[in-house]
């Protein structure tokens, strides 16, 4: 058999990760949905790793397990296998990563096939949508148009994994085919399959749709791209460019930042593109949040925003994987005072209170000794000033008065402790 690189399953078994462990997708706020991807990513990369063993062991099974990639799946004791995996906590993520490699070998016409088999299965709703989507995803790159043709009733479904692969799908086709990709996006809209039914009107299925051509779009036509972008409401111009975009390639920044700059106001491109700094420390560090401002050219302003999102949201990813410490701390501190140095007190005392927040794993106290210390070295009360505005103040109201009281400024002082009541 051969192994694959994990950068041609990552994708699909992310979001299998997700749906076993029960996150919630369409419940969850995007930025901790994005901080929770950034985490499995790096999860599942050495998972692969180790799942593909040394080279040695490998071509020694490799003979027993090309035989057994000739034989057809059976896809219910494969459902079964899911099914009890998730009843009793079993391991889903193996039996995925040993899937998605196979589905790697089958041909169009065999995937299609199974996808027809799964459909007439006889288990529940939750597995028969668990493996269509696990062959949604292999067959998106092949023939995405079949998968939007195929699958574009489904978009009513609960399951958020298999509405994801329409859209990457179209973003597939648009790589393909640019002018077919919209016409299609226009023939669903025009035949009211992207119609809201919420309250604001507003159809988040559409909007994502677009954000999937307009990814391609904006490096293959961009003046396309800013035509179709620009004739929308500015709010919907802003969701998109807000909340679409995500894993940017580093050769795509220099045009998003462009479109971003064209299309939305002044205090809005900022955050559109400090999301994109924040995915960009978590998932690869400070350093490429250095390069990321230099390839959009970033003025001050945006540098300032970027540097600030980045840092907070870095902080907090690490805090979902770990008890951050000093180190992290200073690390994040020496960083920010290199980009943006009167962002450092504000970020380090938003940071300390998020690393309490939410049962994460430092406690109030660690935090406060932290907090002081860093509040003298600033010079001002920014640090603590910052720290004890956020929820895990209010969650420690007793402790939180302690520190109030060291403030140095007065009307600072008497508005904390208001807060504190």
């Amino acid at each position: 058999m051969k192994f694959l690189k994990p950068s041609l399953f990552l994708p699909p078994v992310i979001a299998l990760a997700i749906a076993g462990i029960g996150l919630g997708i369409q419940r969850q706020s995007i930025s901790g949905m994005e901080q929770e991807i950034a985490i499995l990513q790096k999860a599942i990369a050495v998972r692969a790793e180790a799942e593909r063993g040394d080279s040695s062991g490998a071509m020694a099974s490799a003979s027993s397990q090309d035989a057994k990639d000739k034989q057809p799946l059976d896809w219910k004791k494969i459902a079964d296998q899911l099914a009890e995996t998730q009843k009793t906590g079993g391991d889903n993520l193996r039996i995925a990563i040993r899937l998605q490699q196979r589905l790697q070998t089958m041909t169009q016409q065999e995937l299609v096939a199974a996808l027809d088999e799964i459909a007439a299965l006889d288990v529940p709703k939750e597995s028969r949508e668990f493996l269509e989507q696990m062959l949604i995803a292999p067959l998106s790159g092949r023939d995405p148009e079949l998968v939007l043709t195929k699958f574009i009733d489904r978009l009513q479904d609960s399951n958020g994994m298999i509405i994801r692969q329409l859209f990457n799908a179209l973003q597939e086709l648009a790589k393909k085919d640019p002018a077919k990709a919209t016409a299609w996006l226009d023939q669903q809209i025009s035949a009211g399959k992207l119609d809201s039914k919420s309250l604001d009107g507003k159809s988040q299925s559409r909007l994502q749709f677009e954000g999937s051509l307009l990814s391609v779009l904006m490096v293959s036509d961009p003046d396309a791209a800013g035509l179709r972008l620009g004739g929308m409401p500015v709010d919907q111009r802003r969701e998109i460019l807000q909340f679409q975009f995500h894993q940017l390639k580093e050769d795509d920044q220099s045009a998003f930042a462009k479109l971003v700059r064209d299309q939305l106001p002044e205090g809005d491109q900022r955050s559109a593109l400090g999301r994109v700094a924040s995915q960009v420390a978590s998932r690869d560090g400070y350093s490429k949040v250095n390069e990321f401002l230099e390839r959009i050219k970033a003025t001050p302003a945006e540098r300032t925003a970027c540097v600030e999102q980045a840092a907070e949201f870095k902080m907090r990813s690490n805090s979902y994987q770990k008890k951050v410490t000093r180190e992290d701390f200073d690390a994040m501190r020496e960083w920010v005072t290199t980009q943006s140095p009167g962002s450092t007190a504000s970020v380090t005392g938003k940071a300390l209170g998020d690393a309490v927040d939410s049962n994460r794993k430092m406690n109030f106290a660690e935090a406060s000794t932290l907090a002081v210390e860093y509040n003298k070295a600033s010079g001002n009360d920014e640090v603590l000033t910052r720290f004890l505005e956020s929820s895990a103040a209010q969650q420690n109201k007793e402790q939180a008065r302690v520190l109030a009281a060291s403030i140095s400024d007065e009307k600072h002082r008497a508005e904390i402790l208001k807060r504190l009541e």
